[in-house]
């Protein structure tokens, strides 16, 4: 954008000298407006772009010279919807004539009413101001034009603008700004630059407030130029102060920023960064810039509850711009991580694309977005908070490449344990691609409950793994189309009645697990594996044992409908008197789950009905995916090892089956 403001500023200036060497063979012959003509088409020739002049061309000869120009157009490319690229109501110049002797330009003022100026590119990123071919006549013209440093840039004594107007499309990448300027001033060297705008950017109201030191100022290199920004983009506000050393190269920056909003991701459309959705924020920071690498140093701030800081880069060289980033957090609110993963960080109420009665969210995934940047950040929370959960500390890299983003490794401190892998969603793809492979481990119930209702009714180890591939264009849409694994177990538990309160059916009593008031219940080990087919979950294992009872399942969970069809049923490992041992039925959804005992099967179920092993075979096949028979999992490995033994004794007895199912449930104690 500055190199094109800059090619305008010095085109004017060309035509305005073309001006007057014109002058000097058509004063004596000719009427100023009939060399209307003759400009028009050397100006044409230089652009390989019509120029026409459709009022009055005045000069008047002197020091300084007048010059007065009306209706100056330059047309547009041709497949651009607007029929000029420039259009100036009037051009008003006076030029000091012996300065141009020695290749200087001295302006004592410049004033233009009405311009109008139309920036934009076409769907294939072509841009409206590229001028057709080049030639040698015109890089050699553009070459004596280019300033190489400040000392170069003309002399603007004072500049006035009224009633301008600039336009800037690109729609590839969704921006168009619809901005007026109203004046643009400068004088002396106590004066100052000043620059007014207002219009829309991407669809959201947009003002611009620039101030700077006088034009005379702008050519003095031995002084940092003193520079103030103050933009609003709709919710979005920016303001840059400081100076910069080299005005013309944006060299030697010296700025602050300082940014806020109500959300990060407002921003893409602005800076063309991907950010998730946030809480509002305000961020501020040292901006300075090496070449194409723009760094953004000393950061700080707050992002919702979350104070971030570090440093950030953008490097402008490549194919596309390079996020780099290295940010810590010393108090990370949970809620502010929810946007990464899709939710949203405002809470469920402010999340248009959830149902009300869905819990998994169906945000789409932005692929243009994804495939506008490349990032390399690292997060590292020190101390998460989470209204819901203890957690301890988060190490997040975030890698983009091409499309393609990962969180790789994404490790999070939780009760005590840790949950840890890889998630990449892939955008490249026509139709995004997901994939999961996280690792729960040792993570104490105990812990995790500590500062809720739960807190001393619910104990236990867990581990888990999660492994899931699917494709979609929502986070729903992945999920319901995923195939994969998701197991979990926990080890040595245990469980009191207050735990199960509120249940419409008290389900382990139901199943034959006696609780008796506050007294906890202990349990050896709760193992459930689901293998995931298209969107469908369904049990391969789901197992509770406890000292007395071995509680079993199947049935089906729905990632497409999140619908529930589940199936539990409590068997004795010896005879109990008073236990009624009846199915239970789990349906709803998993927002809303139903609980009922299954109305086809009432009889009292005993140590008889079933082989013991037989009921912990499934068992078996979950030990190479959950690996329970780690040292945090001691009770789980045993469960699991004899589960084994049927298939290796060749015994399937109901009486040995429950001799084993007691010596487990033994050593569990």
């Amino acid at each position: 954008m500055g190199a094109v403001f800059k090619w305008i500023g010095y085109g004017l200036l060309g035509l305005v000298g073309l001006v007057v060497v014109t002058a000097a063979a058509v004063l004596l012959l000719f009427d100023w407006n009939d060399a209307r003509g003759f400009v028009a088409r050397h100006a044409s020739s230089a652009l390989n772009r019509q120029v026409a002049i459709d009022g009055d061309l005045r000069v008047h000869l002197g020091n300084p010279i007048r010059i007065h120009i009306e209706g100056l157009r330059v047309a547009n490319a041709d497949w651009a919807k607007d029929k000029d690229m420039v259009a100036i109501r009037v051009l008003d110049a006076t030029l000091r004539p012996w300065p141009i002797l020695r290749g200087n330009w001295e302006l004592p003022e410049l004033k233009f009413e009405g311009p109008k100026v139309i920036l934009e590119k076409n769907e294939k990123g072509e841009a409206n101001w590229t001028f057709g071919p080049p030639n040698v006549e015109k890089e050699v013209a553009k070459e004596a034009a280019t300033p190489d440093k400040r000392g170069d840039i003309p002399v603007i004594e004072r500049l006035l603008i009224a009633d301008g107007a600039i336009r800037y499309r690109d729609p590839t990448s969704d921006i168009d700004i619809d901005n007026t300027i109203n004046t643009a001033t400068g004088g002396n060297d106590s004066d100052t630059v000043e620059l007014d705008g207002k219009g829309n950017f991407a669809g959201k109201p947009f003002t611009l407030a620039a101030r700077g030191a006088s034009l005379l100022y702008l050519r003095d290199d031995s002084k940092p130029y003193p520079i103030r920004i103050d933009a609003v983009i709709g919710d979005t506000k920016g303001k840059i102060e400081g100076s910069v050393a080299e005005p013309v190269k944006m060299e030697g920056l010296d700025l602050s920023i300082d940014l806020r909003g109500n959300d990060l991701a407002e921003i893409f459309p602005i800076l063309g960064i991907p950010t998730p959705k946030t809480r509002p924020y305000a961020i501020s920071g040292h901006l300075s810039r090496d070449g194409g690498r723009w760094a953004f140093q000393k950061m700080h701030g707050k992002v919702g509850e979350s104070d971030l800081s570090g440093d950030l880069a953008v490097e402008t060289g490549g194919d596309r711009p390079l996020v780099k980033a290295d940010l810590v957090s010393n108090r990370l609110a949970a809620q502010d991580l929810a946007g990464l993963i899709g939710a949203s960080p405002r809470g469920k109420d402010d999340y248009p694309t959830r149902a009300r009665d869905r819990v998994i969210p169906a945000t789409p995934v932005n692929v243009e977005m994804l495939r506008n940047a490349d990032m390399d950040v690292r997060l590292r929370g020190k101390r998460v908070e989470a209204p819901f959960a203890p957690l301890d500390d988060l190490d997040l890299r975030v890698l983009l490449k091409n499309g393609d983003l990962r969180f790789d490794p994404l490790s999070l401190g939780i009760g005590g344990g840790r949950i840890a892998g890889m998630v990449e969603v892939d955008g490249s793809r026509k139709l995004p691609a997901m994939r999961t492979n996280l690792d729960v481990r040792n993570m104490k119930l105990a812990t995790f409950f500590k500062d809720t209702s739960l807190a001393g009714q619910v104990a236990g180890t867990v581990a888990g793994r999660i492994q899931l591939a699917g494709s979609g264009n929502t986070v729903a849409d992945l999920l319901a189309s995923s195939d994969g694994k998701i197991g979990v177990a926990v080890d040595g538990g245990k469980v009191t009645s207050l735990a199960v309160k509120g249940l419409k059916t008290n389900i382990l009593e139901t199943l034959g697990v006696v609780l008796s008031g506050s007294k906890p219940m202990p349990f050896n080990c709760l193992v459930g594996n689901l293998s995931v087919s298209n969107g469908v979950a369904a049990v391969e294992a789901l197992v509770l044992d406890t000292p007395e009872t071995v509680v079993t399942g199947k049935g089906t969970v729905s990632l497409r409908n999140e619908a529930l069809n589940l199936r539990v049923v409590g068997d004795s490992k010896e005879p109990q008197v008073f236990a009624t041992h009846l199915p239970v039925l789990v349906g709803g959804t998993l927002g809303s789950p139903d609980i009922g005992i299954d109305p086809a099967e009432s009889a009292a179920r005993g140590a008889a009905a079933v082989a013991l092993g037989v009921l912990l075979t499934p068992l078996a096949s979950v030990l190479p995916f959950l690996d329970p028979g780690s040292e945090e999992q001691p009770q789980c490995g045993r469960l699991v090892h004899d589960a084994r033994k049927p298939e290796q004794d060749g015994t399937a007895s109901g009486g040995s089956g429950s001799g084993r199912g007691g010596k487990t449930s033994g050593s569990g104690r």
